[in-house]
């Protein structure tokens, strides 16, 4: 019997806390690709959650900075459930801007899968 795959973003599996970033970013490995950067850390949950960052360096304008956490935050909601119980902080990059979702969608599974952080399909 399959597993029912949920595509919402409950409020349990996003990273709000300062402290929870920190210990993601002091304790976790990262990688980078060319629209997104992103820090790793295994959680005993049993789910994935994600933080989303989008500094100035990225752009000036809020509305680039929104747009980016927007596609970042899109593509962990439509993959989350092929991901193992991992905390992700996302990091937009420079690369992002004027990207469209699958671009962003591509960079990111193949980091993902470059970390080992993908459950085995099968």
């Amino acid at each position: 019997m399959e597993e029912k795959v949920s595509f919402t973003f409950r409020k349990e599996e996003r990273l709000r806390k300062s402290k929870d970033f920190k210990k993601v970013f002091d304790h976790g490995k990262s990688l980078g690709g060319s629209t997104v950067a992103f820090y790793f850390l295994p959680n005993d949950l049993g789910f994935p959650r994600a933080g989303f960052i989008a500094s100035k360096k990225v752009s000036k304008r809020a509305v680039d900075r929104n747009r980016a956490k927007r596609l970042m935050r899109e593509v962990f909601r439509l993959n989350k459930h092929r991901l193992k119980p991992y905390d992700l902080v996302f990091i937009a990059r420079k690369g992002i801007l004027g990207k469209k979702y699958q671009d962003v969608e591509k960079d990111f599974l193949s980091l993902a899968k470059k970390a080992g952080i993908l459950k085995e399909s099968g």
